[in-house]
C-alpha cells in the first residue's frame, strides 16, 4: 500500500503508473533509480523528471514544440474559456429586472436564457466525435466563430423566442472550450506540466462566470441588456482570429511515429549492409529517417483532412462504453456536479440578494468579486503546488507516480461544504452582505482547486480517452443544470434561502464522500478499465 493506495495484483503494469523520477528517497537516503537510464527528462529544475509520455523524435509532435508555441496555443485558449464562462451567466444579475420587462416569471427568463446549457450539453458527444475524425483546430475556430455570431444574434434578439434560439448556438460554440481544452492539454504537455496549466484553465473559465456578471451588471443598470452582448462580442471577434493565428492541429499519432522512425532505422541498417561502400546513400538515408518541422504558414491552413478511418458514428458511440467506467462517475460527481451547485449561485444570485438586501443589478453584480477572490487564491496557492507536489511524493515513493496522488487536493471540496452551510447559517442570523461574499469566495476556490485535480486525474489515467469521459460528464453536468433553471429560483423563492443553501452544502458533501474510495482504490480501478472498458 502506498501512502493509503491499496496495490493491484492483476496486472504487473498498470495504465496510468510511471517513472517520473531518476532520484527516489528510499529510508531518508536519496538513491538513483537505474530504470531512468536512457529515457528523456524535463529541463531546468525538472533536469530529473523523467517525462511522461516519453516524447517520440518527430519535430511535429505537439510535446517537441518550442515553448513559444506551446504557451500561444495555450494562453488563446485560456482567454477564449474566460469568454466562455461568461456568456451563460453574464445576464444572471438582471433576470429580476428581465422578467419584469417581459412581464413573465423570474425561472421563465432564467430558462430561456438557460437554453445555453441547452445546446452546450447536446453539442458536447458531438463535437468530441468530430474532433477525433477531423482534429482539434477545425472544431475550435467553428466554436469561436459561432459563440461570435450568436453574440451578435442575441445582441439583435427582439423576443424570448428569438433570445432562445440564440443562446442555443452559443451553447454549441462553447462546449469545446469546456471540454476539448482538456484533451489539448494532454497533447501538448507532459504530465508534471499538466497540473498547473489544468489550474489556469478551470481560472479562466471561473475568471468569466465571475467577472462577466459584474461588468455586464452594470451594462445592464446603465445601458440595457443587448449592449452586453455587444460588448462581448467584440473580444469575440478578437478571439476568432487568436486561434486562426496561434492554435495549430494538436492531433498526433505518436505510437505511428515512433513505428515509422523504427522502420527507416531498420531500413538504414539493412542498405548499410548491402551498400556500405555508398558514403552519399548513407547520408541521404540519414537525413529522411527525421521529417522536417513544418513551417507556421503550412500550420495555418483549418482543413487537415481526417486522423481516422472510423466512421464519425462509431466514434460518436466510442464515449458510452466509459459509462462502465468508475472514474466517469466519480468526475460526474467531484466535477460536473460541483460545478452545477456552484452555477446555481449566480443563476439564483438575483434572486437571493433581491430579497435578502434589497439589491439592485449593479450591486448583485458587484458580489461576483467575492468568486474573483477565490479563484486568485486557488491559482496563487495551488497553481504550483499541483505539479511541485506530486514530483515532491512521487521522489518519496521510489520515484513512482500514481495518479491517485492528484485527489488529496480533493480536500479543498470541503471549503465549499463551509461555504454553503455558513452561507445559509449566517443568512439566519442576518448576516452583513460581506459574509455572503466571503462565503461565495470559499465556493470558488473550492471548484478550481479540486476541479482542475479531478480533470488532471483523468487525463493522467484515460489519456486519449479522458476526451470521451470528459465530454459525457459534461453533457450530464449540463442537462442536470438546464433542468435546475426551470425551478431553481422558485425554490429558493418557496422554499427560502436557508434551506436552499442547506440543500447545496449537503449534496457538495456527497460528492466529495465519492474522492475517498476512489483514492484508496483507484489504482484497482485503473486496472479493471484497462481490462473490461
Amino acid at each position: 500500500m502506498t501512502f493509503g493506495i491499496l496495490e493491484d495484483h492483476l496486472l504487473e503494469n498498470v495504465p496510468g503508473t510511471g517513472l517520473l523520477l531518476d532520484q527516489g528517497i528510499v529510508h531518508g537516503h536519496e538513491v538513483t533509480i537505474r530504470e531512468a537510464d536512457g529515457m528523456k527528462r524535463g529541463t531546468g529544475k525538472y533536469e530529473h523528471v523523467v517525462l511522461i509520455p516519453q516524447p517520440s523524435d518527430d519535430p511535429r509532435d505537439p510535446l517537441n514544440w518550442p515553448r513559444w508555441k506551446k504557451e500561444a496555443c495555450f494562453w488563446t485558449l485560456a482567454f477564449a474559456a474566460s469568454l466562455d464562462g461568461a456568456l451563460s451567466p453574464m445576464v444572471g444579475p438582471a433576470y429580476v429586472l428581465l422578467a419584469q420587462q417581459f412581464d413573465v416569471s423570474v425561472d421563465n427568463i432564467t430558462s430561456s436564457f438557460g437554453f445555453i446549457l441547452l445546446g452546450l450539453g447536446i453539442f458536447m458527444l458531438a463535437q468530441n466525435a468530430l474532433a477525433v475524425k477531423f482534429g482539434h483546430r477545425i472544431v475550435y475556430l467553428v466554436s469561436v466563430s459561432l459563440m461570435f455570431i450568436s453574440c451578435i444574434w442575441c445582441a439583435l434578439s427582439p423576443n424570448l423566442a428569438s433570445i432562445r434560439a440564440s443562446r442555443l448556438f452559443q451553447g454549441f460554440g462553447m462546449s469545446a472550450l469546456q471540454s476539448l481544452v482538456a484533451s489539448t492539454l494532454e497533447q501538448i504537455y507532459c504530465v508534471h506540466e499538466r497540473g498547473s496549466r489544468s489550474v489556469i484553465w478551470s481560472f479562466a473559465i471561473m475568471a468569466g462566470i465571475t467577472l462577466g456578471p459584474l461588468i455586464c451588471s452594470y451594462v445592464i443598470q446603465n445601458l440595457s441588456w443587448q449592449f452586453g452582448f455587444w460588448f462581448v462580442s467584440i473580444p469575440l471577434g478578437l478571439t476568432v482570429i487568436m486561434v486562426f493565428l496561434f492554435v495549430p492541429e494538436t492531433t498526433f499519432d505518436r505510437e505511428e511515429a515512433v513505428r515509422r522512425l523504427k522502420k527507416c532505422v531498420n531500413d538504414e541498417s539493412s542498405m548499410k549492409k548491402s551498400m556500405s561502400e555508398d558514403a552519399d546513400v548513407e547520408s541521404v538515408d540519414r537525413s529522411s529517417q527525421t521529417p522536417s518541422p513544418p513551417s507556421y504558414i503550412s500550420q495555418l491552413k483549418v482543413w487537415h483532412g481526417t486522423f481516422t478511418d472510423e466512421s464519425i458514428f462509431k466514434i460518436f458511440l466510442r464515449p458510452f462504453p466509459f459509462l462502465l467506467s468508475p472514474v466517469t462517475w466519480f468526475l460526474f460527481l467531484t466535477h460536473g456536479m460541483q460545478t452545477v451547485w456552484l452555477s446555481l449561485v449566480p443563476l439564483c444570485s438575483s434572486t437571493i440578494f433581491t430579497l435578502e438586501y434589497n439589491f439592485n443589478a449593479a450591486q448583485i453584480g458587484l458580489t461576483n468579486l467575492g468568486g474573483i477572490v477565490g479563484i486568485v487564491l486557488a491559482l496563487l496557492v495551488t497553481g504550483p503546488l499541483n505539479d511541485w507536489g506530486i514530483v515532491w511524493i512521487s521522489k518519496r515513493n521510489r520515484g513512482i507516480y500514481e495518479p491517485e496522488f492528484r485527489l488529496i487536493f480533493m480536500l479543498s471540496m470541503l471549503f465549499g461544504v463551509f461555504g454553503y452551510v455558513g452561507w445559509a447559517v449566517g443568512n439566519d442570523h442576518r448576516m452583513p452582505w460581506i459574509g455572503a461574499v466571503a462565503c461565495i469566495t470559499m465556493l470558488n476556490f473550492s471548484m478550481v482547486v479540486s476541479g482542475s485535480a479531478a480533470v488532471t486525474y483523468l487525463l493522467d489515467t484515460h489519456r486519449a480517452n479522458a476526451l470521451h469521459i470528459l465530454a459525457l460528464s459534461n453533457f450530464g453536468k449540463n442537462m442536470v443544470l438546464y433542468a435546475s433553471t426551470f425551478f431553481a429560483n422558485g425554490m429558493v423563492l418557496s422554499r427560502g434561502v436557508k434551506v436552499s443553501l442547506l440543500i447545496l452544502g449537503a449534496c457538495q458533501a456527497f460528492c466529495w464522500l465519492a474522492s475517498v474510495p476512489m483514492y484508496v482504490y483507484g489504482k484497482r480501478v485503473r486496472a479493471f478499465v484497462s481490462v473490461h472498458v
